[in-house]
């Protein structure tokens, strides 16, 4: 299994909370109307002897970005709106087993935790699209019941868990992270909105923002 992980991050996060319109792949990704859930201020357990979201796929980094080892890093362009945007990332070209070079698959547990890419370092924040909105929240994976774990049985073992004051912060820095990303890729967003919204949190009722706002 392999995934490309910038058409995951364009095409998700990028296009679910973006104000002004940009092409990718020539598609035109339109900004929607944006509901972020209260259900994005919960946490969630990563149990040992997993793994079932560590499956192969490409490691990315801006060039800013703090990386594991500069080794296996190669500088490439993404193309969006016309525009040339370089990156880093860990292919992962040259092997092709089942997991991330960095599974310790003996424990389930990532070697390069804390300097991990945008892709792993986004779960389990979920962006649902429907033609006209995007939903925020944070949820176990849709399919995680097919996700295959270190041991080779299917299933994945995280769980959420009711929201303290060390998930909020980690929530807030996310969506920083994200906001910097989009910046690099100079898209237009809604973060600021998203991220104060997150930061006198949690709150009851979801946040709205309208497709044209921005």
């Amino acid at each position: 299994m392999f995934i490309n992980s910038i058409d995951k991050i364009v095409t998700t996060y990028f296009a679910g909370v973006c104000s002004e319109p940009f092409n990718y792949r020539g598609k035109a990704y339109i900004p929607k109307q944006i509901r972020v859930s209260p259900l994005i201020f919960r946490g969630f357990t990563c149990p040992p002897k997993c793994g079932g979201c560590c499956p192969r796929f490409s490691l990315e980094y801006l060039p800013s970005e703090m990386r594991p080892s500069e080794n296996d890093h190669q500088e490439y362009g993404v193309l969006i709106n016309g525009r040339t945007i370089f990156m880093t990332h860990d292919a992962q070209d040259d092997h092709d087993s089942h997991f991330c070079r960095n599974l310790d698959q003996s424990t389930g547990r990532c070697g390069i935790h804390g300097l991990h890419p945008f892709h792993c370092d986004f779960e389990l924040i979920r962006f649902r699209h429907s033609d006209d909105q995007v939903q925020i929240m944070q949820a176990l994976f849709s399919r995680g019941w097919n996700f295959k774990r270190i041991d080779g049985e299917r299933g994945s073992l995280c769980e959420m868990i009711p929201l303290d004051p060390a998930w909020q912060k980690d929530l807030i820095r996310r969506m920083k992270r994200l906001k910097q990303w989009a910046e690099h890729f100079r898209i237009e967003t809604h973060m600021d909105s998203i991220i104060g919204w997150c930061e006198t949190g949690p709150h009851d009722e979801p946040l709205i923002i309208p497709a044209s706002d921005g």
